[in-house]
């Protein structure tokens, strides 16, 4: 079974599932799920992350069944999708699957275009730190969000205490939560397979962009996504950063309400 968080378990009325970053743990989605009370609220963590192994299947396609039995478990029928980076192919893939649980998708920062076909793009291998000193980690992670200028310090803060949890003490050592054999094959799997919907009806979608880290064709890539999904809606939040959920959660939040408002 598929760890997972259950936020605002009194609301039955809608359900958001949410999936992070690779690399990433569904915590990352707590400040959101504080800002969308109205909402229930599940995140769950992607295959081989959190220190979590059940199994050595880590591909998006046995991922997406697991999803799903898990939302049969917990008696949820249809759901408001959200993803993060890596998250936006996936819950696309799981529309693909199974489009009649599928209220509504949010695409953050990613998902809006096949990788493959972007020759310029090498996926190589990834590798995982070791650090031997808490302090080193804690510099490391001071120095690479001090870098995001833009960022409030409320929320930097947030994201530094996210960022420290990401790494486990381990035989004397600090190691990343997730398993690296994980990382590559859910890396490899959205450079080789189109996981990106083609929409043919009207269903709603969203897209969330950050403005900082562009890159030069971001543009065409954009009006490629806006040609194949003729009803969805591209909105750039300001000041903005990757990992829109902690970095961004006031904008993400507002931008899902209008979403969730439109459909009712």
């Amino acid at each position: 079974m598929l760890q997972y968080v259950e936020y605002n378990q009194e609301n039955t009325r809608e359900t958001i599932i949410a999936i992070p970053a690779l690399g990433e743990r569904k915590e990352i989605f707590e400040a959101l799920a504080e800002s969308l009370k109205e909402f229930r609220f599940l995140a769950i963590d992607l295959p081989g992350h959190n220190n979590y192994t059940f199994h050595e299947d880590f591909s998006i396609e046995k991922y997406v069944v697991d999803i799903n039995n898990l939302l049969d478990k917990l008696s949820v029928s249809k759901a408001h999708f959200i993803g993060n980076s890596i998250g936006v192919w996936i819950i696309q893939s799981y529309y693909k699957k199974y489009p009649e649980s599928v209220h509504s998708l949010t695409l953050m920062d990613g998902g809006y275009y096949f990788i493959g076909d972007y020759k310029e793009i090498e996926i190589g291998e990834i590798e995982l730190p070791i650090i031997e000193k808490l302090e080193d980690l804690q510099k490391a992670i001071k120095q690479q969000v001090d870098s995001m200028d833009k960022l409030p310090s409320s929320s930097k803060e947030l994201f530094e205490n996210y960022l420290l949890k990401n790494f486990i003490r381990k035989d004397g050592v600090y190691v990343h939560h997730s398993n690296v054999n994980a990382l590559n094959t859910l890396s490899k799997a959205v450079v080789e397979t189109n996981y990106c919907i083609q929409q043919t009806k009207e269903f709603p979608v969203l897209l969330l962009l950050a403005d900082q880290g562009k890159d030069n064709s971001e543009e065409e890539k954009i009006n490629s996504f806006l040609i194949s999904n003729n009803y969805a809606t591209v909105e750039r939040i300001p000041n903005s950063y990757h990992f829109l959920p902690i970095t961004n959660t006031n904008d993400v939040s507002k931008h899902f309400e209008k979403l969730a408002f439109l459909l009712n």
